[in-house]
């Protein structure tokens, strides 16, 4: 099979740079069988590609976005969607009408990507992340001003997604989003949730009991979250365990969350390995108030073996689990810390303090994922087969 596999960034698990959208497609680019034979469309920025990227493509076409300011006006200040209209150039369109025409198939991945979908040739499949409309939704949601402001563009995202082809396969994260869009759009929308890595070194052990966070520090939910426990948690669990240690770890922390570092809070920036933060922490908190599509960092703690506490935002779409437990007030949130904290095993000799174990339970692995977005490329592919032989 030829795919052609179009990206809004380039595919890459960079600590600072890197984000959800293109973590995906490194993974599922990496975990394709290799009867596949990926050529890769993606649009240049701060992170090169990969070599392990360039190697398993045939080839890679890095396309210059347009430039930040001119895409602002054309965006209408951001109205209308700042990422997509720095994407949307003239040589962006021509390469995916060019390219998709000796594919079998094309992979669209990431709503900043999705107004390609107008250009390609033949079977086509739209992944985002969480579609647009659903994110914008959330936005308004959060915004504390020009409220009027942040409707019209979730209107504006809501149009131009039901203006997407109707051979066009849909792909998101969260089955709950899934759900919703495909209501708003009236067309089935498919879930495939991420993949997850687990923790293969030993537990980290320090002198305090560790509560971390993870996440985009850049993103504002993550943000509020990061706050509500360095000012509101924090205080409630010294309270009980005086010398109990905050670790709030993720990439490209704005001011307002290196500020909430402390003598007992601190903020580790871009680190290379999330893992590692779990595999050093007694327990993972997770106090989001905001949030769409499933939460990768509570994921990833679970897979690492670390008992979480997380609300009801945070642990949304996730099934119960003997690690997860799940409040919904900050008051109850702290006191399941605390009960966490000190349920820990005291020093005993040589020997450090530790938990009770608890088998972490099975983890979706990225071939099942990947092989999850190549069944939805074929069936693509079927249905486009289906439709030239006048099959209903």
């Amino acid at each position: 099979m030829k795919l052609l596999y179009v990206t809004e960034s380039v595919p890459n698990r960079d600590p600072e740079q890197g984000d959800g959208s293109s973590m995906i497609p490194y993974e599922v680019i990496l975990h394709l069988p290799s009867d596949v034979a990926v050529t890769l469309l993606t649009f240049s920025g701060p992170v090169p590609v990969p070599e392990e990227i360039r190697s398993r493509c045939d080839t890679v076409y890095e396309l210059a976005p347009r430039q930040e300011l001119s895409a602002f006006a054309r965006s209408v200040g951001g109205l209308t969607g700042l990422g997509k209209h720095r994407r949307s150039t003239p040589s962006a369109r021509a390469a995916a009408t060019r390219l998709s025409a000796g594919m079998d198939a094309t992979l669209i991945h990431g709503p900043h990507a999705l107004f390609l979908s107008h250009s390609v040739n033949g079977p086509l499949v739209l992944q985002t992340v969480d579609p647009w409309s659903i994110r914008a939704s959330m936005d308004t949601a959060r915004a504390r001003t020009l409220q009027p402001a942040y409707r019209l563009r979730e209107h504006v995202a809501a149009r131009a997604e039901r203006h997407l082809p109707s051979r066009a396969r849909l792909l998101t994260v969260g089955a709950r989003d899934a759900a919703a869009w495909s209501a708003s759009l009236d067309r089935a929308v498919t879930s495939i949730p991420n993949g997850t890595a687990t923790a293969t070194g030993p537990r980290l052990e320090g002198d305090a009991p560790v509560v971390c966070f993870a996440g985009s520090l850049n993103y504002g939910p993550n943000v509020d979250s990061a706050t509500v426990l360095a000012r509101r948690i924090a205080p409630l669990v010294w309270q009980e365990v005086p010398n109990a240690r905050f670790v709030i770890a993720g990439r490209q922390p704005t001011p307002a969350v290196l500020a909430l570092a402390g003598p007992q809070v601190d903020i580790l920036a871009n680190v290379p390995s999330i893992l590692d933060v779990f595999q050093a922490a007694d327990v993972a908190a997770f106090p989001d108030e905001h949030g769409v599509g499933i939460r990768n960092s509570v994921l990833e703690a679970l897979a690492a073996g670390v008992p979480v506490v997380a609300t009801p935002v945070a642990a949304r779409e996730l099934p119960a689990h003997p690690l997860l437990a799940v409040r919904d007030s900050q008051e109850a949130l702290a006191r399941k810390v605390v009960e966490q904290l000190s349920a820990l095993k005291p020093p005993q000799g040589d020997l450090p303090r530790g938990r009770p174990g608890v088998a972490a339970g099975a983890v979706r692995t990225w071939e099942t994922v990947a092989g999850e977005y190549l069944a939805e490329v074929r069936a693509a592919m079927a249905g486009e087969l289906s439709e030239t032989n006048g099959q209903p």
